[in-house]
């Protein structure tokens, strides 16, 4: 390969670096107005959004409106879903109903019976 006219920089000393000039006050200075111009603009912008808050609601904040603590309104639950225990109790009538002896329809005579004694039942009339 021939030797290209770039050649590698020479490696500095940690002592001789080139930035030992800059102006360090006038940086720092800068960084300072900076933050109290951001500051500022923050103590402002708060003073804007509160006095258009008093211009829009002379009266103060707007009542809760009614449907907001019921359970449902229109077709919307309004729980959240950690809270809501309908699907759990649900089941558990469902699980209930599948266990346990009752009536359907007393005048008719029709009852319901444990699932595990229906099949139980199923199974034993196959069987013949």
């Amino acid at each position: 390969m021939s030797s290209s006219s770039h050649s590698a920089p020479l490696a500095q000393k940690p002592g001789d670096l080139e930035d030992k000039n800059l102006p360090y006050r006038k940086i720092v200075g800068v960084g300072l107005a900076s933050v109290i111009v951001f500051a500022l603009g923050i103590l402002w912008s708060t003073s804007l959004l509160k006095l258009a808050t008093r211009e829009m609601q002379p009266a103060g904040p707007a009542p809760m409106p009614p449907g907001v603590n019921q359970y449902e309104v229109g077709i919307v639950n309004q729980r959240m879903f950690s809270l809501d225990q309908r699907a759990a109790q649900k089941r558990l009538q469902q699980m209930n109903r599948l266990s346990t002896y009752g009536w359907l329809d007393r005048q008719a005579g029709v009852v319901h019976i444990p699932i595990d004694v229906a099949m139980d039942m199923l199974v034993q009339e196959k069987k013949k």
